[in-house]
């Protein structure tokens, strides 16, 4: 389910970021979100705990759809409301690496406002 969930989100983020940012700077988020997440979840894991998925990579893109939503007339108070449910849920089912969600939100935010100063 979790698979599936990240797979939908990766559709559904993925063409309205690559109309604001370009396929590239997309990637680039992508993989800055995926590597603060992992990083972040290795950093608070316990010596036994592993983690694996793109989980963070799927918060960073929902971070940085926060970021350009405006810009793009895209209701933010939405995607606001489904990050924080996306993490209620990570802490009630247990099982879920909300640190690699956090640190992937935190990536996708600083990278996106990064591409965006740029411009």
């Amino acid at each position: 389910m979790h698979l599936g969930f990240n797979m939908y989100a990766l559709m559904v983020l993925g063409n309205p970021l690559e109309a604001a940012f370009g396929k590239n700077k997309v990637l680039i988020i992508f993989f800055v979100s995926l590597l603060t997440g992992s990083l972040t979840s290795a950093y608070f894991a316990p010596i036994y705990g592993q983690s694996v998925g793109a989980s963070g990579a799927i918060f960073g893109l929902f971070g940085a759809l926060a970021i350009v939503g405006k810009r793009i007339g895209a209701d933010t108070r939405s995607i606001y409301v489904i990050i924080v449910i996306n993490f209620v849920i990570g802490f009630a089912l247990g099982g879920v690496d909300w640190k690699a969600h956090l640190g992937g939100l935190i990536g996708g935010l600083i990278s996106a406002q990064l591409i965006l100063n740029k411009r």
